[in-house]
């Protein structure tokens, strides 16, 4: 009765103990570069729906002063709006499936295991739907 901790408690600290630490700290190194990748994906992602949404509204705005009247340029640049806003949400659901799939993979590596970053997943969640509603909002207009 010396042995005062649980079977699968004491199977788990024999296993941490047994790990090389370096195997640890690369696959942490591998997952914070998955997750900074995930975010620069995220940032271009917004940079890309903010840009077709600017062209949009521009041409839009110049349709409607006037500027550009008779010039095919009104369904050229809604077209070129969608497209971007449409690309941008495309890319990010991809680029979420496959963070989300990296992440799983390097779980299975690891002896004790972690979930995938919450706040990168949400965030990666609110843009593809921000990205949505932004092609409905667009696409509505045509």
């Amino acid at each position: 009765m010396g042995n005062s901790k649980k079977p699968d408690q004491a199977a788990k600290d024999e296993a941490t103990q047994s790990v090389d630490p370096r195997i640890d700290l690369a696959i942490d190194n591998t997952s914070l570069a998955l997750e900074r990748t995930q975010l620069a994906w995220i940032r271009t992602a917004i940079t890309f729906i903010t840009a077709g949404f600017a062209i949009d509204k521009a041409t839009a705005f110049l349709q409607e002063s006037r500027i550009a009247a008779g010039v095919a340029l009104s369904n050229t640049g809604h077209f070129g709006g969608l497209l971007l806003t449409g690309f941008a949400t495309a890319l990010m659901i991809i680029v979420t499936v496959t963070y989300m799939r990296r992440v799983v993979e390097l779980n299975r590596m690891r002896v004790l295991k972690e979930r995938p970053s919450a706040p990168t997943t949400i965030l990666s969640i609110f843009v593809c739907v921000i990205g949505g509603i932004m092609i409905y909002a667009l696409s509505n207009r045509w």
